[in-house]
């Protein structure tokens, strides 16, 4: 089936763009690139980032030419923030997106997992995770979270942390080459909270990279155990836990090697059988079949009804640090815009 992906932005600028491809690398891909969001075909997926285009600030006429269009999806990106408008769904036959909530169980709604950036897809030469370097590592911005990682797990050795401020304005430590060869080269891969929910890229380019990644879980919500029902990653609701469990592993030679194979075989097969979810996903999709649950059955919020959802929902992925830090920001950036301007 020919299936036309259009492209709101460079795909070039969009660190999903490998992983999307990938999922949808069952149809005959026909790509355009419509940054006016001006081209309107049927049997279309529109690949739209919140990042690049809120939907509260969606054109007019680009939802008019979505609503005369038949046959049509949405692949909607970049929703940590769950920033609303979802009523722009209903536009559309059938949507795939990233970042779950139980909010979007619906037929006609597919979340899938952000994936790896594209710079990690397709690696190949793993290393077996006892001709690895160092036993765990961690490459990126500085946070509360991410702080409370590295207290618990800084002196188990050997381990290597390349962190920078991005609130400083200050650049990755290790560029794009560095950062798959330090993962190449690591047993564990911690993978501590992103800005605001527990998923983050790291998670799934550990994985293609053979690393053996450790997510967080909450005490109140496993977050991954409903993304992936099944997977075997290690989860923990304390770094202090994580840390036990590193040590204990790592002194066993052939248990790691079992438990990196585990989780290696898992991947490859979890991605197939998603692909090929995907793919049935949008068949149905575009066979008109979803339709009708975005149209009778999809009710969002608006509103102080939706504030409230929201943020429920982001509050149940915080922890008391990550909590303190936003809330210090969003003090800090209050009281900036009181102030004058310096001169």
């Amino acid at each position: 089936m020919v299936l036309n992906v259009i492209w709101t932005q460079s795909p070039q600028s969009l660190v999903e763009a490998g992983w999307i491809r990938w999922l949808l690398r069952d149809f005959d891909i026909v790509e355009y690139v419509s940054p006016s969001l001006d081209v309107f075909k049927s049997n279309s997926i529109y690949i739209l980032s919140s990042n690049n285009y809120p939907f509260s600030k969606l054109p007019t006429r680009f939802l008019e030419g979505v609503a005369q269009t038949s046959k049509k999806g949405l692949f909607h990106l970049s929703d940590e923030w769950y920033s609303g408008h979802y009523q722009v769904y209903s536009q559309f036959d059938f949507v795939l997106r990233n970042y779950h909530s139980d909010f979007f169980n619906n037929p006609a709604i597919k979340t899938v997992p952000l994936g790896p950036s594209n710079n990690a897809m397709d690696c190949s030469g793993i290393k077996l995770a006892t001709n690895r370097r160092y036993l765990w590592s961690f490459a990126g911005a500085k946070s509360a979270a991410r702080m409370v990682m590295v207290k618990h797990l800084g002196n188990v050795e050997p381990h290597q942390c390349a962190f920078f401020d991005s609130r400083r304005q200050q650049k990755p430590v290790l560029d794009q080459k560095a950062f798959i060869a330090l993962l190449s080269d690591s047993v564990f891969s911690p993978c501590p909270m992103g800005n605001v929910l527990l998923e983050t890229f790291r998670v799934y380019e550990s994985l293609e990279l053979g690393c053996i990644p450790i997510v967080e879980r909450r005490p109140w919500m496993s977050y991954f155990d409903r993304l992936m029902p099944g997977h075997p990653l290690p989860a923990f609701s304390s770094w202090r836990k994580a840390r036990q469990f590193v040590e204990e592993l790592s002194t066993d030679g052939s248990g790691l090697r079992d438990y990196q194979h585990v989780i290696g075989s898992w991947w490859q097969s979890y991605k197939l059988r998603l692909r090929t979810d995907v793919g049935s996903f949008v068949s149905q999709g575009l066979a008109g079949s979803l339709r009708s649950s975005l149209m009778a059955d999809w009710r969002c919020p608006t509103g102080i009804s939706y504030q409230m959802w929201r943020l429920v929902e982001l509050l149940r992925h915080a922890t008391r640090a990550s909590l303190q830090e936003r809330i210090g920001l969003h003090g800090k950036r209050a009281v900036d815009r009181l102030l004058p301007p310096r001169r």
